[in-house]
Formats: structure tokens, C-alpha cells, sequence
């Protein structure tokens, strides 16, 4: 497995777990998320990242009810 998506892995867990604890918010988890997708090289559509924020829709998609 290549080192790079070794590292994203290992470091995305270490986040998942703070953001499990409560330690880390949402918000920080995706900003952590897109830096280590920056770091390690790898693109937005990964298999490898969490499936939360590979189909996370815009506020705007999501229908208001009347």
C-alpha cells in the first residue's frame, strides 16, 4: 500500500476518534480532513476518506419544508 495513503489513513483516524470524544468539532474535522488530503496528495473523491464528507451535501441541497 502506498505510504501516502497510509499516512492519511493513520492521521484521519487519530482525528475521527478526537471528533468522537467530543475533543474536535465537525467543522474542525473537515478542515483536518482537507489538509491531510493536501498533505498526502490525494484527491477529494478518495475512497479513502470518510464516507460522512464524501456525500455531504451543500446546505442549500437540502429541501425546506412549508
Amino acid at each position: 500500500m502506498d505510504k501516502d495513503i497510509i499516512g492519511y489513513c493513520s492521521a484521519i483516524a487519530q482525528a475521527r476518534r478526537m471528533l468522537k470524544l467530543g475533543i474536535i468539532s465537525m467543522e474542525d474535522y473537515e478542515k483536518i480532513d482537507l489538509a491531510l488530503l493536501k498533505k498526502y496528495d490525494m484527491p477529494l473523491n478518495s475512497l479513502f476518506r470518510d464516507e460522512t464528507l464524501l456525500y455531504k451535501k451543500k446546505r442549500d441541497d437540502v429541501p425546506h419544508s412549508s
